[in-house]
């Protein structure tokens, strides 16, 4: 699957229909939506999204409190194909497009994304490191807002691995190991894990000595890697027991041990890289007010406690009210049951998932990656 195509920290399948044995196609079906050529009408909001938002009841209380009916699309492919619909489409095609936030920097600057006002949205609610995103904020201006995230750091099999052996990526390189790896073909989270592995607080600016150090880590890893592969391949490979350890984190352990599978996920010592969807406004939107409208919805607790569950993957919300909605064994889950400890202790020590200056160069070397 080509890496254009995967879109890291989504799992875009059901997971209890998948580990029944399903075939996984790796994308949400939703239902048919149509661009209304005519939709200048106040009532409706075009909504490109990623999976989750098509689940019962999502988006029901919106419609039923506003009268603005939503146009559904739910994406299967890239963000980057995401914003590039938004640049080729007619005006008012997609109102609201659900993109990570790293690609938030260039589409603003493109002029691709409406400006938003801070206070028409409950960022009071969220935790100020979230509401405060640096991907979406260009100069100064907000032009997104985060609404869904999670982490990467290790991924495994408690049964064979305790917390203090996985304490750091090195576990990954031991040769009691080699062969019982699998990574998601997605070079961004698992170059930016092992980058934080080599000591790199920030570990998407590399000068060129840490650029080829990490290439050097890179090539360290293979042998130990038994699969690179789609969403799907993986967690069915890790639902079989082929595989023990993945760099990944809640939004795919999670849903496997709700499920009764023996995955755990944590940060490890030396840090981690986020995930996440940031919610904004096309700049040509013609239905602007019914948009903000929208967005302050799913910036909202109620939304938020049933996205953090969602079928199609777990996740973690920044809207602290919606945490405090989830049941005390979902919190425990998804690392919220401690608010306070988790914006001081768990999101110290992950960094935002950046798309670096030199992506070509990072692309090409997980390309040779995998080739090896």
């Amino acid at each position: 699957m080509s890496t254009t195509k995967r879109t890291s920290g989504r799992l875009l399948v059901r997971r209890r229909s998948f580990l029944k044995g399903t075939a996984a196609t790796g994308a949400v079906l939703a239902t048919p939506w149509v661009w209304h050529k005519s939709a200048a009408a106040a009532g409706e909001v075009n909504v490109l999204a990623f999976g989750g938002y098509e689940e019962p009841g999502m988006l029901a209380g919106f419609e039923e409190s506003t009268g603005i009916k939503v146009n559904l699309k739910i994406h299967d492919g890239s963000d980057e194909e995401m914003v590039a619909l938004i640049k080729s489409s007619p005006a008012g095609t997609f109102d609201i497009i659900t993109p990570t936030s790293a690609y938030i920097p260039r589409a603003a600057k493109e002029g691709l994304l409406m400006e938003l006002n801070p206070g028409d949205y409950p960022l009071d609610d969220y935790f100020d490191l979230i509401a405060n995103w640096p991907p979406c904020r260009v100069d100064g201006k907000m032009y997104a807002i985060v609404n869904r995230f999670g982490y990467y750091g290790i991924t495994y099999n408690h049964k064979k691995f305790s917390e203090a052996d996985v304490a750091s990526y090195s576990v990954l390189f031991d040769e009691k190991n080699k062969g019982r790896v699998a990574l998601f073909d997605w070079f961004l989270p698992n170059m930016g894990c092992l980058s934080k592995y080599n000591g790199n607080p920030q570990p998407y600016d590399l000068n060129a000595e840490q650029m080829a150090k990490l290439k050097e880590t890179l090539k360290a890893l293979r042998p130990q890697v038994g699969l690179v592969g789609n969403t799907s391949q993986v967690i069915q490979a890790m639902a079989g027991g082929s595989y023990d350890l993945a760099i990944a984190g809640e939004w795919v352990q999670a849903g496997m041990f709700d499920d009764g599978l023996p995955y755990k996920a944590l940060v490890p010592k030396e840090g981690g890289v986020t995930w996440d969807q940031a919610v904004c406004i096309a700049a040509n939107t013609p239905r602007a007010e019914n948009a903000v409208k929208f967005l302050n919805f799913v910036c909202g607790p109620d939304f938020q406690a049933r996205l953090a569950t969602a079928k199609t993957y777990y996740s973690m919300v920044p809207n602290k009210k919606a945490a405090e909605k989830l049941p005390q064994d979902k919190r425990e889950l998804l690392n919220l049951a401690d608010l306070d400890k988790f914006s001081t202790v768990f999101m110290a020590n992950l960094s935002p998932r950046k798309d670096p200056d030199n992506r070509e160069e990072w692309l090409q070397a997980w390309e040779e990656f995998k080739s090896t």
